[in-house]
Parts: structure tokens; sequence; C-alpha cells
């Protein structure tokens, strides 16, 4: 009797011991398309004491509803990157993109967006009828280096496309862009509502804004006709010194075509926690060139559902849906990075964790 009390002991030793090697090495993931655990709101520190970024962690905001977050940084708001990511918890989009900056199709509002943007605080409306965001987290972060070109606030009448020449005279696509609203009136203040542009039913109208033809020297921006909130944008390139672990032009050697309606796995094979994942995605049309035009998907009232998404990103793959109307992201692209402090990446239609 006495053995088999030892031998138990033993073994009960062994799996304990077992499981604390796994956490340390970071083999434990986060399954798409499951809940996560619940994460505090926390901040993490440089060396020097003061705060870098901080997380949400994954929170559940209820559809219609508006949330408030103190980030507490201190710091100018064009100091920050900031991300948003959404969990399917009860479908098979699991990490994901979807609807990012919101989409509306007869009056029924889908996806979430953050607005607010401020030197401490920043906030997120998760759309009526939502059914992709069941959790949101949202991470803002002070990036380790300065982006590469950075144009300041610039203003756009609606309607309007304008040129921004970042002369960085690097290939296109080695580069990453993030582009920022603001609006002057009202209470979004710095967002990313309606990014990539969202049609609107009765009366039809087209708002928001999105970038596209990317080139080695410039980059454009159009503000949609009918926009009411983006009367300035923000434009940021950045050639990161550290090379994706994953790049589907480098893998595949070619912009990847995807039928509408369709979805195209990327396999990245980094074998890595997700929640420790940049996916970064692209389109290229030869009427957009490299864009995020209609980035997340978009219902047209006369012509359907059109743009694209990332989703279910694991540890070895990451999706790209093409919406099933869709005439602007006839061929894709992936990077992917494992999480680090020195990739300055800010987060548009990508998943990152901030450091």
């Amino acid at each position: 009797m006495k053995d088999r009390r030892t031998f138990a002991r033993v073994l009960a030793l062994v799996a304990a011991l077992a499981v604390a090697l796994l956490l340390l090495m970071g083999t434990y993931a986060v399954i798409a398309g499951q809940t996560p655990p619940a994460a505090p709101d926390s901040v993490h520190t440089s060396q020097s004491g003061s705060a870098t970024s901080w997380s949400s962690g994954w929170e559940f905001i209820a559809p219609s509803t508006s949330r408030v977050f103190t980030h507490g940084l201190g710091l100018a708001p064009e100091q920050y990157a900031v991300e948003m990511r959404f969990l399917d918890t009860d479908g098979d989009l699991g990490m994901n993109r979807r609807y990012y900056g919101g989409a509306e199709e007869n009056g029924d509002w889908y996806g979430a967006y953050w607005y607010g943007l401020t030197s401490d605080t920043i906030s997120v409306y998760h759309e009526q009828e939502d059914e992709v965001a069941d959790l949101i987290r949202l991470r803002v972060w002070v990036p380790p280096v300065d982006p590469d070109a950075e144009s300041g606030w610039l203003d756009i009448a609606a309607g309007e496309t304008i040129t921004y020449s970042h002369s960085l005279g690097i290939t296109d696509t080695e580069l990453t862009v993030s582009v920022w609203f603001s609006s002057s009136t009202g209470f979004l203040g710095i967002h990313n509502y309606g990014y990539g542009g969202v049609a609107i039913d009765g009366p039809t109208r087209l708002e928001g804004a999105h970038w596209h033809d990317l080139t080695e020297d410039t980059i454009q921006v159009t503000r949609h006709p009918q926009d009411q909130v983006v009367d300035q944008v923000r434009v940021v390139v950045v050639h990161s010194a550290d090379e994706p672990g994953y790049d589907s032009l480098l893998e595949l050697g070619d912009w990847q075509s995807v039928d509408p309606g369709d979805v195209y796995t990327f396999t990245h094979g980094l074998n890595w926690n997700p929640n420790m994942l940049l996916a970064r995605a692209e389109c290229y049309s030869t009427t957009g060139g490299i864009h995020h035009w209609l980035a997340g998907g978009n219902h047209h009232w006369d012509t359907g559902w059109k743009g694209a998404n990332l989703q279910r990103l694991t540890r070895n793959t990451v999706q790209v849906y093409r919406q099933p109307d869709d005439n602007v992201c006839p061929q894709v692209r992936v990077r992917v990075w494992k999480r680090s402090r020195h990739v300055y990446l800010p987060a548009v239609l990508s998943n990152y964790d901030a450091p």
C-alpha cells in the first residue's frame, strides 16, 4: 500500500513538472473559436519604470454598448500604436477582424470600432447586431522606434483623394501602412470608424476612408463622398528591420488569388501561441494597387458584400476571407511575425499583441 501511495505521488509530481515546463516554454495556446481565460487590465513598463504598453485583456462588451478604457500611458496620442482584435467564441471565425470599423446592411450594424483616443483613455463601440466580436481586446503601446515616415494630420474633404509622399524609395511590398482618422465635431475624436469605407442604406451614403495605391515613394487616401467624421487623416509608413517569420510572397512566389465567397488558408507553420502572433494582410487589384479598400468587409446597397478580412489565426495557419460579391480584392498576401519588442507595425488589419 505504501508503495502505491509513493508511486501515485511520484506520478502527480511528474505531471505538475510537465505542466510547469509547458507554461515556461510558452507552448500553451488559446485555441481559436474558444473563450480564452479572462485577463485584467495590465500595464507593462520599461526598464526605466515608465509605462510602455497596456492591454484590456479579452473583454465582453454588449452589443449597442460603448466602453471607455483607461490605459493611463500619459503621452500624446500620436506617440501610440493601437490594436483591436475580435474573438468569435460561438462561431467558426476564431481570432478575426471581420467588420472592423463597422459594417451595415439594411439597418443592421456589425463589427466594432475604437474611438476617442487620448493621452490616457480609449473607447470602443460594439455594433448592435454583431455576432463576430463576442470578446474584444484592445492594446495601446509606445513603439520602441520612430516610424520611417509620418504625415502628421492632413486635411481631407469629403470625396477627395490625397497623395502622401513618404519618399522612402523602398519596394512597396516591404512597407507597412497605418491610417488614423480624426473628427473635429462630435464624440469620435481620433478614431477608426468607417475604416476601409462603409456603405449605409436608407438614405444611401458612403462614409469613412481607405488607403490605396501604395508605391515605393507614395500612398493615396480617399475619403468617401458622404462622410462626415473623417476631417483629417494621419498616415504612418514603416519598413521594419525585423523580417517576418512568414511572408506568403516569398514562400508562395506571388500574390494569391481568391474567388469571391472563398477562404484562402495560409500555412505559416510558426507553431506559436496565436496571442503572440502578428498577422498582416493586404489586397492587390489593378484599380487600387496595394490597399485596404473595404477592409474587414462592407455591404453596398446595390452590389452586395465586398472586401476581405483576416480570420482564424492559429498556431500554424491564418485565413483570408473574400466577401461573396467582392470586386476589389482579387489577390491577397499575408505576413506573420512572432511577437517582438522591436517590431513596429502600426496595427490596422492585423493581429498584434503589444510588448
